[in-house]
Formats: C-alpha cells, structure tokens, sequence
C-alpha cells in the first residue's frame, strides 16, 4: 500500500493547521508548497495583490517540495481561496506537470466566496488525476474546534476509500 501525502499551501495559517490535523489523524507525511517569491503584502493590500493573481492566471516559480511525490498514490492538496479559487502556488502544483495520475482530495479554507471553488479545484485536477472529493474549512481561526471533526472524518474516510 502506499502513502498519504498532505500537501499545502498557506498563507496566513489557517491551511497550515486544518493540514496538520488531517496529517496527524491518518498518519500523512505533511509537505508546505513554497512559492520562490512569496507574496509580502499584509492588510487589504494582500486580496488586492493576491486576488490580481488570481485573475491574471499566475501560476508561480515553487520551492522543490521536499518528498519525491512518486512515493504517494493519494494527495490531499490544501489552499487558501483567494478570489473565488485556489491560491496560485496550488495553481501550479494543479495545472503544471507536477502531479499526474494520482487520487486528489482537496480542502480549503475561506472567510466566504467559495461558491465556486470546488468545481474550479476539480477542473484542475481531472485533467491529469483523480479527484476524490472536497472539504471547506470556514472562519477557521473562529471556528477551528468545531471544524476538527468534520475535516478528520472527511480525511478518515478518504484514506478507507483508497485501501491506505
């Protein structure tokens, strides 16, 4: 059988920490997605640089990731959403030649504007994958105890779908 890998990327935290519960509680390696050039705006100035990003499709330089993802036949893959979508970095794990012919999960985290944010992760990821479904993580920093249920049960149950 093979591993579970939970690969994330986040930027203010929130991601970070639904990630490190779903890791923790099916037994994943946990990996961050870098981008090289990370965005540095703080405040309102970061929907504006953030969401400029998104709708001009930039898909950014990333870090190496650290685990060789030919070990992993399942991936749950993590992102903020940023202007109704993934943040870019996972645009470019999603959309470049990066991963391919592996089982996705996808969750995610948002403050609202998710409506949709799933079929978009889902577009992306049936070209070159599988697509196991999907999880929202709202107002993660307000409701964080109520959502570590939820988001453990979702990860539990697509680890027993993959046999992992």
């Amino acid at each position: 059988m093979s591993k579970i890998l939970v690969l994330y990327y986040s930027f203010e935290g929130s991601t970070k920490k639904i990630a490190e519960i779903i890791a923790k509680n099916i037994d994943a390696k946990l990996e961050e997605v870098k981008p090289v050039n990370e965005l540095k705006s703080k405040g309102f100035s970061k929907f504006i640089w953030g969401g400029s990003q998104v709708i001009i499709g930039k898909k950014p330089k990333l870090l190496p990731i650290g685990v060789n993802l030919d070990d992993y036949d399942t991936i749950l893959i993590g992102s903020p959403i940023w202007a109704g979508t993934f943040a870019p970095p996972i645009k470019t794990l999603l959309e470049g030649d990066i991963i391919k012919g592996k089982r996705i999960g996808y969750f995610y985290c948002h403050k609202g504007g998710d409506e949709k944010a799933v079929q978009k992760a889902k577009e992306s990821i049936i070209k070159n994958n599988i697509f196991l479904g999907a999880i929202g993580c709202k107002n993660v920093t307000k409701n964080l105890q109520s959502l570590e249920a939820e988001v453990i049960e979702w990860a539990k149950g697509i680890k027993y779908i993959t046999g992992q």
